[in-house]
């Protein structure tokens, strides 16, 4: 409002300074009020702002911390396949060991003169292994390596069991009893030492 607006009204000096004062106290009451309003939406607008900018703080960490799992996690995965596989290498290496040692033992048993040499010929295919780790057809395989490679093995001699001894009694040679030497008695022993010494050294000296 202007001085002179109101001085064309026909009002006094004394009446447009009250009036002009008045007016200024309304001003000022709005202003003020107005200015409240935006310092009160200025502190709202801080707020929001800062937890905007909490929010997206949040999300960062939570985005990093996701992908630090997502890389632990793959760590973890790739660490389980390198167990896996170690432990799946190991038990095959344990079923070759007992799978060489249960030929070799078996060889040397067959009488080979080189084991090693006696598995190069051999057909190891025709070897197995069942699902409780046990070494299937090794004397099969052996029996084939002997048939092809004789001259690898040792010959097996056959023990021939002795006879028992033929005690004559009664003075009648057609007349026999086997007995045994534990079951000869003193005069039986020297009768078979006079009659045939080497069948009673065979019997009584080992």
């Amino acid at each position: 409002m202007e001085r002179e607006f109101l001085e064309k009204q026909g009002l006094n000096a004394d009446q447009i300074s009250a009036i002009m004062a008045q007016y200024g106290k309304h001003i000022n009451g709005i202003k003020s009020d107005y200015e409240a309003k935006v310092s009160d939406l200025s502190g709202k607008v801080e707020g929001l702002n800062g937890q905007v900018s909490d929010r997206d703080k949040q999300i960062k960490e939570l985005s990093s911390a996701a992908k630090d799992n997502e890389g632990l996690k793959a760590k973890f995965d790739e660490a389980q396949k390198a167990i896996a596989d170690s432990d799946k290498k190991y038990k095959a290496q344990l079923l070759e060991q007992k799978k060489d040692f249960t030929i070799q033992q078996a060889l040397t048993k067959a009488g080979a003169y080189n084991n090693r040499a006696v598995m190069a010929i051999m057909d190891m295919d025709q070897i197995s292994v069942d699902d409780k780790g046990n070494i299937l057809h090794v004397d099969d395989a052996i029996e084939a390596a002997q048939k092809a490679f004789p001259q690898g093995f040792k010959v097996q001699e056959k023990k021939e069991s002795k006879p028992a001894p033929r005690v004559f009694t009664g003075g009648n040679a057609d007349s026999t009893v086997e007995k045994k030497p534990s079951e000869m008695s003193l005069e039986e022993q020297n009768k078979l030492y006079q009659e045939d010494p080497n069948r009673w050294r065979s019997l009584f000296t080992k």
